[in-house]
């Protein structure tokens, strides 16, 4: 676990399906000796892998610890709790749920929507200062500001010159009690832990709820049956149209809920990617010249808003969860917060530097060795399946290229490698071999096997080895075992006379009703008699072997002397035939 990382890998769990490759945005994930890691640099913190990981493997730091231990310190500890707390534990109002943080030793609690509050207010004022065709863009979501920072950097200076609301209010709340009191956030979000990590002399710790519902487990706090406290401290004030900030569309009302000049215009985007497209149509926009009023773009990286958040109890369903955050929010006021801000606007400010991820750049020699290390050598061969987790093999090679993927990601590749593999073991095993389908069509079968069935099967094979798509009715008159097997029956295991010879065959079940195999010998050859006295001779000792023991008291030496003898014989008919069975071999 990197304890500076707030999502990391379970090694040992991982199990290597690139599952998380393919749903993150950014592909901030490199895979290693078939383990996927999260690489810190790219990543963005939207949680998203850590939801669809099938096995598992992908986990959030637990900060619990270091809560309770700052609680413990004896300093005044503050809870910043999240508005979304009204749709992840519905039924709950504030009142009692303040009771129940206040219970597990917070001194006071504050709504994480009072900060949003005095965000919502300072965004109205810099709209009312901006000109015509300018754009700014939200700064609540930790998350879209990295991604920006990182993929978008062009639009870096459009976010506004603003700290989240967690921030704002972290700030505003040691002002207003004294730099000995400490901050810890609640709420749904990942990336509000790399805040806290950042901006520790502002916000201590930061929990989700999924640490708080084990919280309130272990100190058997059951909220429904919490009777509100008359003298719980909510400080320091309740908040107004903040509250609405976990849905889309929120933070906007908020702003409007402040005065702002007529023509500006808003709009809200929720999810990384539809951020993303939105972002190309600015620029298009931008380069058209189509803006002529200041515009406003509210962006969350949760689809739907915060409600959805990656440490939600459950990230689908919107209509409900957007019901309780409105009633939360209904009949809200600013307050007096105009009052409080007086004086103390420098506090919000803060200003986004861009940490740019650097392009990859590789040549296109470069890019076409990378491409034949997966088999494709000409643009036919290009799939672009997605089965590795990339959209297209050229960004799969470029990130082979960059150390972020493996080969054997390639799942064309590997197929085609494994059947080359098989084909290879095929053609060097001795004896003849078939692999039909459930019509008893050929799928692959060895030179050898041709040779058993004779000159015209030979004509057959030189001029399309494998006989692939011959017909098995039409070359063994037995083919009818392969039909028993197809339907589910054991394995058989029988001699067959054919053409003057007697063949020892094995027919099995690869995969019921599709497909099965024969392995045949011809047990007239010399070097197959000795090798089934070889076998004989070990049926023998396995057979005999556990009776001998049970009257070995009887037998004496004689038992002993018994197996000596038959290890003798094996022996000796591997020793003459090992070479002879070897030079069997056809290509």
């Amino acid at each position: 676990m990197d304890v500076l990382n707030p999502i990391y890998t379970e090694k040992t769990v991982c199990q290597d399906c690139y599952k998380c490759v393919r749903h993150c945005t950014v592909k901030a994930i490199r895979v290693e000796n078939g383990r996927a890691a999260v690489l810190r640099d790219l990543c963005i913190l939207c949680g998203h892998c850590v939801e669809v990981c099938p096995a598992g493997a992908k986990k959030v730091r637990n900060d619990l610890g270091r809560a309770r231990k700052l609680l413990e310190s004896g300093k005044r500890v503050i809870a910043s709790l999240a508005p979304s707390f009204a749709s992840e534990f519905p039924g709950i109002d504030l009142d009692r749920m303040a009771s129940a943080l206040v219970h597990l030793g917070f001194w006071a609690v504050s709504e994480t929507a009072w900060g949003a509050d005095l965000v919502a207010k300072e965004v109205a004022l810099q709209l009312s200062q901006a000109q015509g065709g300018s754009i700014l863009m939200s700064s609540a979501c930790p998350t879209v500001v990295d991604f920006i920072a990182k993929y978008r950097p062009a639009f870096a200076d459009r976010i506004t010159s603003l700290a989240s609301p967690l921030l704002s209010q972290a700030r505003m709340l040691r002002r207003l009690y004294g730099d000995d009191c400490a901050v810890v956030f609640i709420g749904p979000c990942i990336s509000k832990k790399q805040e806290a990590d950042e901006q520790g002399q502002d916000v201590a710790v930061a929990i989700d709820f999924e640490d708080l519902r084990t919280w309130l487990s272990e100190a058997n706090i059951h909220l429904p049956l919490v009777k509100a406290a008359p003298d719980v401290r909510i400080i320091p004030e309740r908040a107004g149209k903040g509250a609405l900030y976990p849905v889309d569309g929120g933070m906007i009302a908020a702003i409007k809920s402040w005065q702002v000049p007529e023509g500006v215009r808003f709009m809200s985007f929720s999810g990384i990617e539809e951020i993303a497209r939105a972002l190309d149509d600015v620029e298009d926009a931008l380069s058209k010249g189509r803006l002529k009023e200041p515009l406003f773009l509210e962006l969350l990286a949760c689809p739907g808003g915060c409600i959805n958040g990656p440490r939600s109890k459950n990230r689908t369903g919107t209509i409900n969860k957007r019901l309780s955050v409105l009633d939360y929010g209904q009949n809200r006021s600013a307050g007096d917060l105009v009052k409080t801000l007086e004086g103390h606007g420098p506090v919000l400010a803060q200003r986004w530097t861009g940490r740019a991820v650097a392009a990859e750049s590789c040549s296109e020699q470069e890019l076409a060795e990378a491409l034949r290390r997966t088999g494709k050598y000409n643009r036919e061969d290009e799939l672009n399946c997605g089965g590795c987790g990339y959209d297209t093999c050229r960004d799969f090679a470029r990130a082979m290229l960059a150390g972020r993927a493996e080969s054997d990601m390639c799942v064309s590749y590997m197929r085609k490698l494994a059947q080359k593999k098989a084909n290879g073991l095929i053609r060097a095993i001795p004896s003849g071999v078939v692999i039909v389908d459930a019509r008893l069509s050929i799928v692959e079968c060895n030179y050898n096997f041709a040779r058993l069935l004779g000159e015209e099967a030979l004509q057959l094979w030189e001029a399309k080895p494998g006989l692939e798509g011959a017909a098995l009715e039409k070359l063994l008159p037995f083919s009818r075992y392969f039909l028993d097997v197809l339907d589910g029956a054991e394995a058989i295991d029988r001699d067959i006379r054919f053409n003057n010879r007697i063949l020892h065959g094995t027919i099995f079940g690869i995969e019921r009703g599709a497909y099965a195999g024969g392995v045949f010998q011809d047990v007239t050859d010399p070097w197959v008699q000795k090798d089934r006295i070889v076998s004989q001779a070990r049926k023998v000792i396995t057979r005999n072997l556990a009776v001998v023991q049970k009257i070995a008291f009887l037998l004496g030496e004689n038992a002993a002397e018994t197996e000596a003898t038959l290890n003798s014989i094996i022996e000796s008919f591997e020793h003459t035939g090992s070479s002879r069975s070897g030079g069997e071999a056809q290509p």
